[in-house]
C-alpha cells in the first residue's frame, strides 16, 4: 500500500551555521571540446576515462589525466540531456533533447543498437540511470518514466505515469528493488521496480521542481534537490524527512551526487557553486568551489578522489578532492 508522507522529519543534527568559504585551490584539469554547455558528466568506473554529454549534440570520451579527447561521439541530432555509465563501464546511455534514447558500446563509443524514440510527450529525453546490475535502464520525459532491457533495447511493461512530473530525474536504489523521479509539484515518487506499485506516493518536502534525486551508495537515505535551493534527505524506510532541508544555495540547484563511501554529498548549482555537506550530520563542509558560470553536474570518480565539474561555460573542470578539503 502507497503512503503519502506529510513532510514530517527525523532527528538529525542541525545543519552547522559556519559560513562556508571558496576554496583557494585550482582544477587539476581543465577540460575543453564542447561547443556548447555540458549537461551531463561520469567517471567510467575503470582507467582514466571520462564522459561527457553537451548541448552540442556530441559526447566526449576523455583521458582525464592527459586532458585527450579520446573519441567524439556522435549520434544525436539535438541537446544531449542526461548521460549514464552501467556501473561495469561495458555500456552507457544517453537521452536527447531529439526524443531519443541511444545505448553505446562503453570501450569503442560506438552505437549500441539503433536510436529508440521514446514517444515522451514534449519530446525530451531526461534523467536516465541504470539498475545497479545493468540489466535496466529508466529514463523521463514528460510525464512518464520508462525502464527498457538493456540488452534487447525493448520497454519493460508500460511506462510508469506521473502526470505533474517525469521531467528530470530517475534513481535506482542501490538494490535495485526502488526507482524514484520527480513527480511534480515539488514531491518525488518512489517505486517497487519489479512489481511497479508505488512505495510513496508523494515525498513532499520542496516548494518547486525537483531537479534531482538520488539514492545514497548504503541505500539509507534519498536525496533531492529543487529550484527552491534547498536540499532534502529522505529516510527510504519511513519516508520521513530527515532533520530539515540544507541550505546555502542561492539559486536552482541543478544536482545533487553522493561520494562513492557516501560520508559526503556534493550539489551544485545556477550560483556558479559547488557545495559539500556531511550526509550523516546535514553540516555544510568548510569550503566550496566558486566557478565563473552556472555549474549543471557533478560526479564523483569511483574512488571518490576526483570530482568533475561541468559548467554553462562549455568546459569540464577536474578537481582533487583531497586538495579541497584542505582549504
Amino acid at each position: 500500500m502507497a503512503s503519502s508522507p506529510s513532510g514530517s522529519s527525523t532527528p538529525s543534527s542541525k545543519p552547522s551555521t559556519e559560513a562556508p568559504r571558496p576554496s583557494t585551490q585550482t582544477p587539476l584539469k581543465v577540460l575543453e571540446g564542447h561547443s556548447k554547455l555540458v549537461r551531463g558528466v561520469a567517471f567510467f568506473p575503470y582507467g582514466r576515462r571520462l564522459l561527457s554529454g553537451s548541448g552540442d549534440g556530441t559526447m566526449i570520451i576523455w583521458d582525464f589525466e592527459s586532458g585527450e579527447v579520446e573519441k567524439k561521439v556522435t549520434g544525436h541530432t539535438e541537446t544531449v540531456n542526461s548521460i549514464a555509465i552501467a556501473h561495469d563501464g561495458s555500456i552507457f546511455a544517453s537521452g536527447s533533447k531529439d526524443g531519443t534514447l541511444r545505448f553505446w558500446h562503453g570501450l569503442t563509443g560506438e552505437p549500441e543498437g539503433p536510436p529508440i524514440a521514446t514517444g515522451f510527450k514534449g519530446r525530451e529525453v531526461w534523467g536516465i540511470s541504470f539498475s545497479p546490475d545493468g540489466l535496466r535502464v529508466a529514463a523521463t520525459g514528460g510525464s512518464y518514466v520508462q525502464i527498457w532491457d538493456t540488452h534487447t533495447q525493448e520497454p519493460i511493461a508500460a511506462p510508469l505515469e506521473v502526470p505533474d512530473g517525469g521531467f528530470y530525474t530517475t534513481a535506482f536504489s542501490p538494490d535495485g528493488s526502488r526507482i524514484a523521479a520527480d513527480a511534480g509539484g515539488g514531491t518525488v515518487r518512489v517505486w517497487d521496480s519489479v512489481s511497479r506499485e508505488v512505495v510513496f506516493e508523494s515525498l513532499k518536502g520542496h516548494s518547486s521542481t525537483v531537479r534531482c534525486a538520488v539514492f545514497t551508495p548504503d541505500g539509507e537515505q534519498l536525496v533531492t534537490c529543487a529550484t527552491d535551493k534547498a536540499i532534502c534527505r529522505w529516510d527510504v524506510e519511513s519516508g520521513e524527512l530527515i532533520g530539515t532541508p540544507l541550505e546555502g544555495h542561492t539559486d536552482t540547484i541543478y544536482s545533487v551526487v553522493p561520494s562513492p563511501n557516501g560520508k559526503i554529498l556534493a550539489s551544485s548549482g545556477a550560483d556558479k557553486t559547488v557545495r559539500f555537506w556531511d550526509l550523516k550530520t546535514g553540516d555544510s563542509k568548510p569550503t566550496f568551489l566558486q566557478h565563473d558560470d552556472r555549474v549543471e553536474r557533478a560526479a564523483f570518480s569511483s574512488d571518490g578522489r576526483l570530482l568533475a565539474v561541468t559548467c554553462n561555460d562549455t568546459k569540464v573542470y577536474i578537481w582533487d578532492m583531497e586538495a579541497v578539503r584542505a582549504g
